[in-house]
């Protein structure tokens, strides 16, 4: 793929000096905090405030309190959970990076606020690396291309390829978040459509748009209630939620792979590394825990390595992948 001249705006310190090299140089760093508070009688001396980058009801949110309510009975302390959503995340970020020392504050956010936006905003209010420890991934969310089968009668992807080639005509693509939006755009240069992007759900089942790449959380209940037709994945593999429905890269397109992730991450400024340490080693006993996995899996969301070095790992790859396609879609804010 070619990149554009302002591929400058891609260098925050490189991408993060690449995948492979940031995520050994800084998980290098990471022993100690693995082992720090390993003490089974570890306990916050004050209260947990988990800051959720996304608004109430989604799966951020979902998680959020999940692992919020087992840090509380780990901890022996409160822990509150606060949505502060808005500029793709960069809200919930810039107060958690500026929060009272009230509380240890955690931000849960993910793939927007810590690899998307170091690309789409020429400048941040806080630093993604220097500002936050990495606490854990938490899951990843694969994104569903869906039609309303009343505007769109084509069953499957190929056919809805097919169709969507005829007379170059120019289709139109839903997205809610900038996740949904990057496989949007990546599935538009893979597959050469016309097609540009709006939003969303509503406007997708009142028949105003052709296709939408959307969330799970969101998009299981309208498929089971036959609202939407799913066609295909945009993650690597199928999903336990959806097994019949093929991924983007079994219709032909080797390699396409865009999920977002959830993470969680402490605010260096407030939370001390052994309380880190103990919190991260808290969420990945809870979602590695066989009831943490069918939680994830009900509402959607696809298991992962829980641990701080594989949430370096998603970054440096994201920051370096997605910026890529933010630049050659334009996506960048002027």
């Amino acid at each position: 793929m070619q990149i554009p001249n302002h591929e400058s705006r891609l260098s925050r310190r490189e991408l993060l000096r690449g995948a492979g090299a940031l995520g050994l140089g800084m998980a290098a760093g990471l022993p100690a905090l693995a082992q720090g508070g390993g003490s089974a009688d570890f306990k916050l001396d004050k209260q947990g405030r988990i800051v959720v980058a996304y608004a109430a009801g989604g799966a951020s949110d979902a998680i959020a309190r999940y692992v919020g309510d087992a840090i509380a009975q780990r901890g022996g302390k409160a822990v509150i959970v606060e949505n502060r959503p808005g500029a793709d995340g960069n809200i919930a970020a810039e107060f958690v990076v500026r929060a009272p020392t009230d509380a240890y504050n955690l931000l849960v956010s993910g793939s927007s606020t810590h690899a998307a936006n170091a690309t789409i905003y020429k400048k941040l209010a806080y630093d993604p690396d220097k500002d936050f420890t990495p606490l854990a991934t938490m899951a990843t969310t694969p994104y569903a291309m869906l039609v309303n089968p009343k505007r769109i009668a084509q069953a499957s992807a190929a056919d809805f390829l097919a169709w969507a080639r005829k007379d170059g005509q120019t289709l139109s693509f839903a997205s809610a978040n900038v996740g949904g939006r990057i496989a949007g755009e990546r599935f538009k240069q893979l597959t050469r459509l016309n097609a540009v992007n709006a939003q969303a759900m509503t406007d997708l089942i009142g028949g105003q748009f052709d296709y939408y790449f959307c969330d799970m959380l969101t998009a299981l209940p309208q498929i089971k209630a036959g609202t939407v037709r799913a066609l295909a994945l945009s993650s690597a593999q199928r999903i336990p939620s959806l097994p019949d429905v093929p991924t983007v890269a079994e219709l032909g397109y080797a390699g396409f792979d865009v999920s977002s992730w959830i993470a969680i991450w402490s605010a260096k400024a407030t939370t001390p590394q052994p309380v880190s340490a103990a919190l991260s080693r808290w969420v990945g006993e809870t979602l590695e825990s066989p009831a943490g996995q069918d939680f994830l899996v009900k509402k959607g969301l696809v298991p992962t390595p829980v641990s701080p070095e594989h949430l370096l790992q998603l970054q440096a790859r994201d920051t370096r992948d997605w910026g890529r396609i933010i630049i050659d879609a334009g996506m960048q804010q002027p």
